[in-house]
């Protein structure tokens, strides 16, 4: 069933009869560029995210992948070619390919990544607070954080087999901080990048790949993982690649990991976790401030790298 607006027109049918769990957003008056919104680690499906870019001017497919009806309900060898899918959609209504994108925060920021090296038909992606190298996955029937680290199998799966990933560590500082009941930084329960090359290429994206542009944006201080570090894995392959369309690798200093999604969501500095409070890291005035800032980056990116038809 549809549902309209004076502006946006929302559609849930056409996502079921595709098999994936979604909601087109699309203006009233229609859209030559579209984007797959994807989510992170809280899972579920972000409407308000695809609303705000139908009121932008694109297509907006806010696509669920763990965490809602219809699809797994832990973040545990999701397929990729279910993302193949959604892009099915979007090409099935008329977007030629080149003019789709891909927006991710955080998990989904890993996940447009590789999704966009994987599919030609992607002309530019977008990951916030994102991975360029993949990470390992999140059961959250494990109950407890630490049981969740030492127990989840791997996030991605290709034609049934399981991607190479960045494994957690349960290190010290993440024990005695849970120990205490003093908030936690989720980054201190990731292992180090490995420094032997051949150790980290089986681990990172092929983002040289992606047949378009990539903007990848950072808080200096997020606190929830490494994101400046792990997207500097991706700038590096690019850098390396002479990637030969539009990309950039922005770091934003004093934010943390709240700054992906339109202006208006949160921006705290500590949020809920499975049995602690995790730290965000980052003041909270500044990050809604750069959250705000981010998002006009992203839409401005994503309107320069995805062609139209004029």
């Amino acid at each position: 069933m549809s549902r309209t607006t004076s502006r946006v027109i929302r559609d849930r049918a056409v996502c079921r009869a595709h098999g994936i769990a979604g909601v087109l957003a699309r203006p009233a008056a229609g859209a030559e560029r579209a984007v797959v919104v994807i989510g992170g680690s809280e899972g579920g499906l972000h409407e308000r995210d695809a609303v705000a870019l139908a009121e932008e001017g694109f297509a907006a497919l806010a696509l669920a992948y763990f965490g809602a009806a219809g699809v797994p309900p832990v973040l545990v060898d999701v397929p990729l070619e279910y993302f193949t899918r959604a892009l099915d959609l979007l090409e099935s209504e008329g977007f030629a390919p080149g003019a789709i994108g891909l927006l991710g925060g955080s998990r989904g920021g890993e996940a447009a990544l590789l999704v966009g090296s994987r599919d030609e038909r992607v002309g530019s992606v977008v990951s916030v607070v994102g991975s360029g190298v993949v990470t390992q996955g999140i059961d959250y029937r494990a109950g407890r954080l630490v049981a969740i680290l030492r127990t989840s199998g791997p996030a991605w799966a290709v034609d049934g087999e399981a991607l190479p990933f960045l494994p957690y560590e349960v290190t010290p500082e993440l024990v005695d901080a849970i120990e205490r009941h003093e908030p936690v930084a989720l980054r201190d329960g990731f292992a180090a990048l490995p420094t032997d090359p051949d150790a980290l290429d089986r681990i990172s994206i092929p983002v040289e790949r992606i047949r378009g542009g990539v903007l990848l944006v950072a808080g200096g201080d997020d606190q929830m993982w490494d994101s400046p570090g792990y997207h500097q894995v991706a700038a590096d392959r690019l850098r390396r690649a002479d990637h030969p369309y539009p990309w950039a690798n922005v770091v934003v200093d004093h934010v943390g990991h709240m700054i992906a999604g339109p202006p208006g969501g949160a921006s705290t500095s500590l949020g809920p976790g499975p049995g602690v409070t995790f730290r965000h890291g980052g003041d909270p005035v500044i990050t809604a401030r750069v959250r705000s800032e981010t998002w006009t980056r992203t839409t401005g990116f994503l309107r320069y790298t995805l062609p139209r038809d004029d």
